[in-house]
């Protein structure tokens, strides 16, 4: 009898310690799809943080970008991103953008959106970098 209440105990912590290693936000992909990562340029990691959406049009012959991230976590998440545009050769167009700030609120989703650096810029990556609150 005590020998199956021991194995039920050290059953038991084996899947609270599975639980609690799924938790953590490392574990969370920073894109929910290979053709958003591979516009990602991910600095450490993302603390939770994921790219959920990301779409891009010409308007009057300028690329438009809006990228959608999501807090996977109930904590808030402090991002630093910028976008990094380049012409068709993937030679980096314009001076490089600052990084800017963006408080993501636990389970909260924010939208970010950059236009490109006249009609020269063809492609875009967006680097990305997070820091807990």
């Amino acid at each position: 009898m005590k020998l199956l209440s021991t194995r039920i105990l050290v059953s038991a912590s084996l899947v609270a310690a599975c639980f609690t290693a799924t938790a953590h936000a490392e574990d969370v992909p920073n894109a929910v799809s290979p053709g958003i990562a591979a516009k990602l340029m991910v600095r450490g990691t993302l603390e939770g943080v994921q790219v959920t959406d990301l779409r891009s049009q010409r308007r009057n012959d300028v690329l438009v970008v809006q990228a959608e991230m999501y807090n996977t976590t109930v904590k808030d998440v402090r991002v630093y991103y910028r976008f990094r545009w380049t012409d068709a050769a993937g030679m980096q167009v314009g001076d490089g953008e600052v990084w800017k700030p963006l408080m993501i609120l636990g389970k909260q989703s924010q939208i970010v959106k950059s236009t490109g650096y006249g009609p020269q810029a063809t492609d875009f990556r967006i680097e990305m970098s997070a820091e807990p609150r």
